[in-house]
Formats: structure tokens, sequence, C-alpha cells
């Protein structure tokens, strides 16, 4: 444990501690058979056919000392890990609707003439979009989803991964940015949780706000990477001042991670924990997502913007609330 946890344990008697176990394989972890069972046999949709157990959540009772397990992590393995007949079809799309624009630039509507014919197979052989294989495809996203585990398995937060600000911010501050959206039960707003680019600042820094609905309260926060420790560990601030802090276990499989909120308000906000917890679960998953993103700024160079998959769940979370 490092230094800043040691030294937080007396403003911790008024905050909170949580622990997150990520698997390195979800898919042969002794108790993912177990938990499955569970989750298929909750009243709950949010499980669906596509996800596996990939972590477990445990709180320290403050006043006891004891651990109590709380909450199980499931990754949804079909947009995480697509599969090879499944890129192939998503690419069959694409390049069907390409050849529709193709087309369209010829001739509106109506059948083609010969000639018309023979320029669109030319403009076919040398478009981009034409030309992209399966394994060019970059539709690797990572929706993850939090369910509480104590009476009876319910889903209480998802975080998803939103791919077209990543590209977009990615591409202007010329750094792989990731930007998160996190999703909380019974909380009626989204948050955004964007990973900020400072000049001579390696380290990473997220940032987001929060809505406190019980005291209608704004909170403005930063999640910033130290920059020297051992695993990934990062201190939470808000308004100047730290709230809390992630420690990285020091050795493991998968991430694992301690989990402490010392703002009194905030460690009581059941949806605020549950908002961290998920975004900590997260981590172990951020080299990865980093890569595609530099998947995706390549193929955009290259002129392949079309040839990368936006999921419909992606552009739901784009809709415009006011539009009629």
């Amino acid at each position: 444990m490092s230094g800043s946890s040691r030294t937080s344990k007396k403003s911790l008697a008024a905050g909170a501690h949580r622990y997150v176990d990520m698997w390195a394989f979800p898919g042969v972890h002794p108790t993912n058979i177990e938990f499955l069972q569970r989750l298929k046999m909750a009243d709950d949709r949010q499980f669906t056919a596509n996800m596996e157990v990939c972590g477990t959540v445990m709180e320290k009772d403050v006043q006891t000392g004891k651990w109590l397990p709380t909450h199980l992590l499931g990754l949804r393995t079909d947009v995480w890990k697509p599969r090879p007949a499944v890129q192939q079809k998503k690419l069959e799309q694409l390049q069907q609707d390409r050849l529709e624009t193709l087309r369209k630039q010829i001739k509106q509507s109506g059948p083609l003439s010969a000639a018309q014919t023979e320029r669109l197979h030319k403009q076919m052989l040398t478009d981009p979009i034409m030309k992209v294989q399966p394994d060019q495809l970059e539709g690797r996203r990572l929706v993850m989803k939090l369910f509480r585990s104590s009476e009876r398995v319910r889903w209480v937060g998802s975080l998803e991964e939103v791919t077209t600000s990543e590209v977009h911010n990615s591409q202007a501050s010329r750094r792989a940015l990731l930007s998160l959206t996190i999703s909380l039960e019974s909380h009626k707003y989204l948050t955004d949780l964007q990973e900020n680019f400072r000049t001579f600042r390696i380290p990473s820094i997220f940032s987001f706000c929060y809505f406190h609905m019980k005291s209608e309260r704004m909170w403005y926060i930063s999640i910033k990477r130290k920059w020297i420790s051992i695993g990934a560990d990062f201190v939470i601030e808000a308004d100047g001042r730290k709230i809390g802090d992630i420690d990285g276990a020091l050795f493991g499989l998968g991430y694992n991670a301690h989990l402490y909120v010392y703002e009194p308000d905030l460690a009581k906000e059941t949806q605020f924990l549950d908002l961290l917890t998920v975004f900590t679960a997260s981590v172990s998953y951020h080299s990865t997502m980093r890569r595609c993103i530099r998947r995706r700024l390549a193929a955009c160079r290259k002129g392949l913007v079309g040839g990368q998959v936006v999921e419909p769940e992606e552009f739901t979370l784009l809709k415009n609330p006011r539009a009629a």
C-alpha cells in the first residue's frame, strides 16, 4: 500500500474504503461460473448474454473493520473482443453503404449506363473503404457494468467508452486520450469522464463533474495519476484539495486497487462511490484502449474514417435529448 493511503487512516474514519479485484483471466476464473449463474437468474436486463464477470468488489465497514463482498463487475465481450465473423459482417455493411454512396455520386437514382457502371467499378478499385480487410476494422469498445450482489443481484452503474470523442480529442491533442461516459442507477444525469492533455505532464489526468442530487451541489473532480508509483496509483481531488486515493496493488495477476474517499459528504454518497469503483475497474483496460485509439487515428490519416465502427449504442449516447 502506498504512503498516501497510510497517512490517510485518520481521515478514513469518516470516509469510505473499497477494494476492487480485477481478474487477469475472467473466462477461466474458478468463481466465474458461480457468479454467471447468479447474474443470469437475476431479474435484471442489464446483464446480457454476451457479458462475462471480470471482477469483484469488497467494502470495508469502518466501524467493525470487516470486509464485505458487495459488488460484481461485468464486461461486454461482444464489443470488447468482437468475433471475426462479426467483424466480417460489419465490414460488408460498411462497404455496401460506401458502394451506395459512390453510386449516388455518379447518379442520384435510376439504373447506370455502361459508361457509368465502368466508372463506378474503377472508383471501387481505388476507394480506401473498399480495400479494408476485416482485421483492419477497429471496432473494440469497453463497456463495463457494476452489479450490487448483497441480497439480490441488481445493476447500479455502467461505464462506456465513447470512441467518437476519443478520436477528435486525440486528433487535436496529438495524444491518445480516453473518453468515458458513466450512467448510475436512479441518477438523472450522465457523467462524462474525460482524459485531459497538459503540456509537460505525462501521467494521466481525468476530470468530470458530478451533481450531488441530495445537496443539489455540483462537484468538479480531477483524478491524477501519480508521477512516481509502483502500479497505477491516482489522487482524487476536488476544489483544489485531495478527497481520495486509488491505490493500485503492488502485485497481482489482474489490476487490484484500494479505493479511498475521505470527503464525508461524498463518502456517504453510494452513487459517487459506484462511479469511482467502475472507473477504477476500467484502469486495467486503459493500455489496450489507447492502442485502439492509435489504430483509429492511423486509419483516419489514411482516409479510412468510414472504416471505423461506431456501435449503435454509442450513437444513443450522442443523441440530443431536446430534439423532437
